[in-house]
């Protein structure tokens, strides 16, 4: 995934498995894991393009049925019959939901497999990040720009950590990589305009990790 400019961080706190982040342009295309209900070695993912990190925010206004998608649903039916190594898929073209194996019977790295995986990332990736009418309604939703602004506050209270000692939902210590500074100011920003039914600890956590992601990812394209 490093090789096709992904950024893994150690948990989305979200998803079954870690998140991996590009940059594309001012957005980020996130893709999150699934694992398989029944085999723990199958998995398939789903991008997700947006003005944070956050995986799968698709509420509200915000646009999500060509921004929260898997590979499988970008591809024509040669496409997939060309790429995939799923049996259901290859059986039967009309099926999108693809699935790839990471280990072999021996457990081993499924190698064919992944290189299947590793070759649908790089012929839709770009049919995500590439829609300007989706790309519009991302900068037009009203809760995307809440949760943007969220996270450029969050951003500068950690930098500057001016923000107090009176804390609910603070952690211990660093959770998932995400250091306790980010916690501090993710419940700060979120006390500023939520009532306190609504202030949550996912709410924190979940600010505080895509402020962490944000700023990471920005300093690593500065």
């Amino acid at each position: 995934m490093s090789s096709l400019g992904y950024v893994e961080f150690d948990d989305s706190m979200i998803s079954d498995a870690n998140l991996f982040v590009k940059p594309e342009g001012d957005l980020f295309l996130t893709i999150g894991f699934t694992i398989h209900r029944y085999y723990n070695d199958k998995f398939t993912c789903n991008y997700y393009l947006s003005r944070t990190t956050n995986w799968a925010e698709c509420w509200g206004d915000i646009p999500h049925m060509m921004t929260y998608v898997r590979p499988g649903k970008l591809m024509s039916q040669e496409e997939r019959l060309n790429i995939t190594v799923d049996e259901n898929c290859k059986n039967n073209p009309l099926i999108t939901d693809m699935w790839w194996n990471a280990f072999d019977n021996e457990g081993n790295y499924d190698n064919e497999s992944l290189k299947s995986f590793i070759a649908a990332i790089r012929l839709t990736e770009n049919r995500v990040a590439m829609q300007p009418e989706v790309i519009e309604k991302i900068y037009a939703s009203t809760l995307l720009e809440t949760i943007y602004n969220d996270v450029n506050s969050t951003i500068e209270l950690a930098i500057s950590e001016d923000y107090g000692n009176d804390f609910v939902f603070l952690p211990k210590r660093e959770v998932k990589g995400v250091p306790v500074k980010w916690f501090k100011a993710a419940e700060v920003v979120l006390k500023s305009r939520l009532t306190p039914k609504n202030l949550t600890p996912y709410a924190v956590k979940s600010l505080a990790a895509d402020a962490f992601r944000v700023y990471s990812m920005r300093e690593r394209t500065a």
